[in-house]
């Protein structure tokens, strides 16, 4: 699992340096969050297509698949959960089940709410007793003062 947590990190780092490389006007000019990470979405497209992952997708603000059923919307604590980018297979395998690689949320630095409440669902998702079972996940924040995101935290798959 290890190995894997360390080349899901090296994926997200590439899309983060090209990211960083060709997309500061974004940032520069106070985009939203969601522009912002829409746009990383699409660096780590790119970053998965040059992998052995490339089968995988990168999707913004899904929230559906839970016990079993692909079409149920994520929960925890009887609360609809629901994380910035997630990169998995669609979809429900009856032999393998969900298949969940990385979650990732994203926050600006001049956010007065602060990163604990994303955190906390980034927890979740990589918690085996939840179910979701993410094996890697990623607090990003965009440093707004020096205009590129970096890796503020980030979460292993329990057990």
């Amino acid at each position: 699992m290890y190995n894997q947590q360390q080349e899901l990190k090296a994926i997200v780092c590439r899309a983060l340096e090209t990211f960083n490389n060709q997309e500061t006007y974004l940032i520069k000019n106070d985009l939203s969050e969601r522009c912002i990470c829409s746009k990383f979405a699409m660096h780590l497209t790119n970053a998965l297509q040059d992998s052995e992952y490339s089968e995988y997708i990168v999707d913004v603000e899904y929230n559906r698949g839970m016990d079993g059923n692909e079409r149920s919307p994520k929960r925890a604590n009887d609360k609809l959960i629901t994380v910035d980018l997630i990169v998995h297979k669609r979809g429900y395998d009856c032999n393998y089940g969900f298949d969940n690689l990385i979650c990732i949320e994203m926050k600006k630095s001049t956010d007065r709410r602060g990163c604990d409440a994303d955190e906390e669902r980034l927890k979740e998702m990589c918690g085996s007793s939840s179910g979701f079972s993410y094996k890697i996940g990623f607090m990003l924040l965009v440093n707004m003062k020096q205009h590129y995101i970096e890796i503020k935290n980030m979460f292993l798959l329990e057990g």
